[in-house]
């Protein structure tokens, strides 16, 4: 009786796992805005950025472990990967993550959204909300 239940509660916590995050990151997300809260010498402003479709787009390949992201035709590659049970995306420029270069909460992922926060400190300060769309 005692292994029978053992054998149902472990069978039971296989279902309920679910495929990580890093599926869903995989592929391309078109930037669609940032909401931007900018500090500069004591004074805050605030703005929203509209981005034409495809004119920024982050491709995230997960076998590679990379970001290809496009900017106004501009291409960079980053090195990422998902910490924090996947809450978090930090990026990198080299692979061993000895020169991490942002950590961006993940505060929505799913098939279609994704919604990251950053904050930056140079040259100012700046906290950014980024909207992406499939």
């Amino acid at each position: 009786m005692l292994l029978a239940g053992v054998a149902l509660f472990a069978s039971c916590k296989k279902d309920e796992e679910q495929a990580p995050a890093d599926v869903a990151i995989s592929g391309t997300w078109n930037k669609v805005s940032e909401y931007r809260t900018i500090t500069q010498s004591g004074r805050i402003t605030k703005d929203t950025v509209f981005y034409p479709a495809g004119s920024h787009t982050w491709t995230f390949d997960l076998e590679a472990g990379k970001i290809y992201r496009l900017k106004d035709t501009q291409a960079d590659t980053l090195f990422y990967k998902l910490i924090e049970e996947n809450k978090k995306i930090v990026t990198a420029v080299d692979g061993d993550f000895i020169f991490e270069l942002d950590t961006l909460p993940v505060l929505q992922l799913d098939k279609y959204y994704l919604k990251t926060e950053g904050h930056y400190t140079t040259p100012f300060t700046m906290d950014v909300i980024s909207n992406f769309a499939r």
